[in-house]
Order: C-alpha cells, then structure tokens, then sequence
C-alpha cells in the first residue's frame, strides 16, 4: 500500500504529497479553497491549496495554516517529516 507523505514546516502549516517515490512533479497550478462559499461551514477550507501538475492531475495539498487543526492526528502521527 502507498504511503502518503506529510511534511510539516518550521511554521506549523505542511504539505500533503500525494505523488509516491521519486522526486515530486512540477506544481503547475494551485487552487486556494478559502474563497469557497462552503468555508463558512468548514473552517479548515481557509487553510487549503490544492496543486495540480502539468496534466492537471491533484499531486499535493497544502496546508497554509495550522496543520493540527486541518489534518486528522492519525496523519500527523504517522510518520510526518519536519523541516526547518
């Protein structure tokens, strides 16, 4: 089974690729969700960006604010890499 990879910044926010081995594809667009009239309802939509590779394919999700209060603790807990 693949593993997804979460990367967490320095700053708290981190980045879900959802690309498995090998180095990750160019981003060649992103969709910020928080202009979403659905954010109202859901408040982690403020903090997402989907990017999308060449082929508009999903390749990653960004999480622009605090990851803790975005991504579910069993996948902060499984295996996160910290960068700086």
């Amino acid at each position: 089974m693949a593993e997804i990879t979460v990367t967490v910044n320095g700053v708290g926010g981190a980045y879900v690729s959802l690309v498995v081995g090998g180095d990750p594809p160019e981003v060649r667009s992103s969709v910020a969700l928080d202009e979403l009239e659905a954010t109202d309802a859901t408040a982690a939509l403020d903090a997402l960006v989907l990017d999308f590779d060449h082929y508009g394919r999903l390749v990653g999700l960004r999480v622009t604010g605090s990851a803790a209060s975005v991504l579910a603790p069993s996948l902060l807990e499984a295996g996160v890499s910290v960068t700086e």
